[in-house]
């Protein structure tokens, strides 16, 4: 009887390490091609390195990585299509504190952040409040002069349920200025807007901007940021400089469906990472001034998580 006893300890004691070990394993995924969705316009900075990632990931993946663009309603219609996939799906997507911190406060959706796991943060960018060179407004003090001769402020925005239209509302309210958005569908798309002239002035990324800055085909005039921008194009005052607070740093992530197996999303992770570490990927990135900004997803969950009160105070000023 003592013989059989420990005979069975011993095989439980077995059994249950292998459970354990079997938990633990990495999951036989990915089975088929992994997509990753960009919900925003296609050219834009998003779209590049998404595309530009999806060359090496057979390396990182062992199946092929594909970019996919839906667009509408600023990544609204994208997101709410990718609330129907099921946890451990091949697809995923990209999003920011624009869908999950502003959209829900500035239109109707019909997902939340719950609904996704952060994977992995790919970019954060500044943003910057441009004219058209015929405005002669190019500093801070300039657009103050600009607001005071009674002039309103027509600004090129995308959408008007992104990071752009809500910082924008929010600094122009503070200098007292009328102002008017005009929303574009895309950051790209109001930026070439102000350089044709079709609106005197536009918010969107610098980097984005940085070949038009250097061509003198439009003007910064300040940085959304809490301290100056500065590099070989830039030498930028920021909103932070003048004791304002509105802005927020646009950030760039992959996020997967809520209640995905842990071991795909740290696999995801370490594939995705190991693609954005890549020294022929970030020199892409380098190229199109991209600047690339490798987080996990702990924190981008801190971040938008942050916006949320920002983003909470600034919706009420969109006009």
């Amino acid at each position: 009887m003592k013989n059989i006893k420990s005979t069975l300890k011993a095989t439980l004691v077995g059994l249950l390490g292998l459970i354990s070990v079997n938990a633990n394993a990495e999951p036989n995924w990915p089975t088929a091609p992994v997509t990753i969705i960009t919900p925003w316009a296609v050219g834009g900075l998003a779209d590049q390195i998404n595309r530009a990632m999806s060359e090496y990931g057979k390396e990182q993946y062992g199946q092929p990585l594909l970019a996919d663009n839906i667009l509408g309603s600023g990544g609204a219609v994208a997101l709410t299509e990718y609330v129907k996939e099921q946890p451990n799906t091949h697809k995923l997507i990209l999003g920011g504190e624009g869908s999950f911190a502003i959209a829900p406060l500035t239109m109707k959706v019909a997902y939340k952040f719950d609904d996704f796991i952060p994977v992995i943060n790919i970019y954060s960018s500044t943003f910057v409040f441009l004219s058209n060179p015929k405005a002669k407004v190019d500093s801070m003090a300039t657009l103050k002069d600009y607001i005071k001769a009674g002039k309103t402020v027509k600004v090129g925005v995308n959408g008007t349920n992104s990071s752009e239209a809500l910082q924008t509302a929010a600094f122009l309210t503070e200098l007292d200025a009328k102002f008017k958005l005009i929303p574009y569908e895309g950051a790209n798309e109001a930026l070439t807007a102000v350089v044709s002239g079709e609106v005197t002035f536009a918010t969107t990324h610098a980097s984005l901007a940085r070949e038009f800055v250097k061509a003198n085909s439009v003007k910064p005039v300040i940085a959304f940021d809490e301290k100056k921008l500065v590099d070989e194009v830039y030498n930028l005052e920021s909103v932070g400089d003048y004791g304002l607070d509105t802005w927020m740093t646009n950030t760039c992530a992959v996020f997967i469906r809520a209640g995905t197996d842990q071991a795909i999303v740290d696999k995801n992770y370490k594939a995705l990472k190991a693609i954005l570490e890549n020294p022929k990927l970030q020199q892409t990135a380098k190229n199109i001034g991209l600047r690339l900004d490798i987080r996990d997803g702990k924190s981008v969950k801190a971040y938008i998580d942050s916006t949320m009160d920002k983003a909470q105070k600034y919706s009420k000023l969109v006009k």
